[in-house]
Order: C-alpha cells, then structure tokens, then sequence
C-alpha cells in the first residue's frame, strides 16, 4: 500500500473520505479545455522541454513521493512519472476545481496514477512527512505575502526529512512572451527568485538553497532542503 492508499483510507470525523469534494469536481470550464493550448503557444511549442528541465531541477528519482502544488492540468507530472516510476506516488493541488478536473480528465487518458486534489499552498490536505519531493512551477508570483509565508512553511511540514522544495517562477529580466502576459506586469523587472525567493525559503526553516537560470530561458528556479 503506498502512501496515497494509506491517506485515503483515512476518513473525517463524521465518517466522510477527507477529499470527496475533491473526487466528484464539476466537468472542466470551457476555457480550460484551451489552458494547455495556450501555454503551448507561449513556450513556442516547448512546453515539454520546459517541464524536463523542471524535472532535471527536482533531482528526482525512483520511488519517490512527489507533491506539486498549483499543477494545473497535471503535465508536470504526468513527465515526472516517467522518472519515479510505479513505486513512486505523485499528488497535484490546485486551487481551481476546473484546473483539477481537467487533471483528472488527463490522467485518466495518459493511465495516470496521479491523485489530483482541489486545495491551497496555504492547507495542504497531507500529513507531516509525506513526500521527499515538492515542486512549484509558475504559481508563486501569484500569491500574496501572506500566502508565501505561510504556503512555505506548509510545504516544509509535509516534506519528510532532507526533503527538496523547488520553486520555478518567471524572470522578467530575461525577454519574453510569458512576463508580458495580463497579470505579470506586478512583476519587479529583476530575478525575483534569487533574491525575494531564496530569502523566503530560509526564513521558513530551508537550507542548502541554491537558485539560478532555468534551461527554459524565461524562467529562474530555487531550490531547497528540509533538514530536521
């Protein structure tokens, strides 16, 4: 029995599975059947290149517990399977129901394994030590202060000892379509990750953090360990 067997067998206090709401979300929006459409576009069609240098980031390996918090449509993951193999266990979290929906839509087309859950950075919906691995790609600039801090130390609590955090995000010193997209413009024109991020991740308790360029030209990555 794997670990996402085991916490699903677990039930509320008033005798409901802890993630029903989550296994009987609505059928995906309209716009979301385009989402991954869109971000094709954007990368110039090399959105899997993208997610493998994501996953040469992560350092992962087989058999390992990944969590990937904002996953969207479950693309990440599903290249991260490849790596961690049967023995491995992958969870995506979401805060948009349709986003997890078409995640399931996807998994149940690539034979996915994958549980996909509607939850926040901020409410992680998992005991402490469940994973070795957590990646976030492309969702951090989106929350508040309050959600960083508090989404980090989350993500600590859930990561089992010597486990890795990796957070990827837009680097608006570096020319391209992704940072001119509606809604980035809030964005310091400077690599944010190295510096607001990695400071960040050791007020939450990482250490060993490392940061620089992604292969994906765009986009600067941080990296960190949850030593305890």
């Amino acid at each position: 029995m794997n670990l996402i067997q085991k916490i699903h067998k677990q039930d509320d206090a008033h005798g409901r599975h802890a993630h029903d709401e989550a296994s009987h979300t609505p059928k995906a929006p309209f716009w979301v059947r385009y989402y991954d459409a869109i971000v094709g576009l954007v990368t110039l069609g090399r959105t899997r290149s993208m997610h493998q240098g994501t996953i040469r980031l992560a350092n992962l390996r087989p058999g390992d517990a990944l969590l990937d918090v904002g996953c969207g449509t479950g693309k990440l993951i599903f290249a991260a399977e490849k790596v961690i193999g049967g023995a491995g266990t992958a969870v995506g979290l979401d805060v948009e129901a349709g986003m997890i929906a078409q995640a399931k839509e996807n998994a149940a087309k690539a034979h996915s394994p994958a549980t996909f859950d509607v939850a926040s950075i901020t409410q992680i919906p998992y005991p402490d030590d469940s994973f070795d691995v957590a990646t976030s790609s492309l969702v951090y600039h989106h929350l508040s202060p309050a959600e960083k801090s508090e989404g980090l130390r989350e993500v600590w609590r859930v990561l089992r000892p010597n486990g890795r955090l990796l957070i990827v995000d837009l680097n608006p010193s570096r020319r391209g379509l992704a940072v001119r997209l509606p809604g980035h413009n809030q964005l310091a024109q400077e690599d944010y990750v190295s510096r607001e991020v990695v400071e960040q991740m050791q007020a939450a308790g990482f250490t060993n953090i490392t940061s620089g360029a992604h292969p994906f030209k765009q986009l600067s990555f941080a990296v960190g360990t949850k030593n305890a």
